[in-house]
């Protein structure tokens, strides 16, 4: 690890301690963690199927875990018959029954846009060139129902262990405002693309894989208990040190 007070070439960031929640050195530590124990403990499909019916069933709104209990129901239906996803109504009674969650029953929110997207998708899906580059299959993905690049790039980054996009979600944005590596007034809705390349960038910079160090901020923000949330966004807090032990998440 370089020391505390070398800098990276980005905007002016010093790599600071490892301890140090926040920090380049924070983020590349939890990473390297990660990249020698668990490299592709992101994955959720056996194929490229499977990861976009896992991916268009998470995201914004939907907690994780619901998610994730809602991929596994239809992913059952989708190794038993392919075809079944190709219909809307299908799709909308497994979405609409209840999931079972710790023992109780859990309602998947937004079931009847998500059947049509994913019904849609599924339909399309086979008339793309998947074996694309990955920023070309990530592009032709955004073209089906209901994925935007956020979406795509998590289902190329899933599938492929690529380190050519970024998952830009809420977690990651926050961690990155947070490090000051985005631009200043860039929204991703309009600039998804351009704070892609910065996070990339970073990634870089601090010698991990873009794939893993994406995962890893998403996992650690997730979990932060809020009063170390609120240091972190605030510059005038004292710096807030814990142990790196690397945050388990259970898939």
């Amino acid at each position: 690890m370089p020391s505390a007070e070398q800098q990276l070439a980005i905007n002016g960031l010093v790599w600071g301690f490892a301890e140090e929640i926040g920090s380049p050195a924070y983020w590349a530590a939890q990473a390297w963690m990660w990249e020698v124990e668990a490299p592709s403990h992101y994955k959720l499909g056996r194929s490229l199927e499977e990861e976009l019916i896992a991916c268009l069933l998470g995201g914004y709104g939907i907690p994780a875990e619901v998610g994730l209990a809602a991929y596994e129901r239809v992913r059952t239906v989708n190794a038993e018959d392919p075809h079944r996803l190709l219909d809307e109504e299908v799709v909308l009674g497994l979405l609409k029954d209840p999931l079972e969650l710790n023992g109780r029953p859990v309602r998947y929110r937004f079931a009847k846009q998500k059947s049509a997207f994913l019904a849609g998708s599924m339909r399309e899906l086979r008339n793309l060139d998947q074996c694309a580059p990955d920023r070309e299959l990530r592009n032709a993905l955004t073209a089906l129902p209901g994925i935007g690049p956020k979406t795509a790039s998590w289902i190329v980054r899933n599938w492929r262990d690529s380190d050519c996009v970024a998952i830009l979600d809420t977690h990651v944005l926050r961690a990155g405002r947070v490090l000051t590596i985005f631009p200043e007034g860039k929204s991703v809705e309009r600039h998804y693309f351009e704070l892609e390349e910065a996070f990339l960038d970073f990634a870089e910079a601090i010698s991990v894989k873009a794939s893993v160090l994406d995962s890893v901020v998403w996992m650690n923000m997730r979990q932060m208990p809020a009063a170390i949330l609120r240091k972190l966004v605030d510059p005038s807090a004292e710096v807030f040190r814990c142990s790196i032990e690397p945050v388990q998440l259970d898939l």
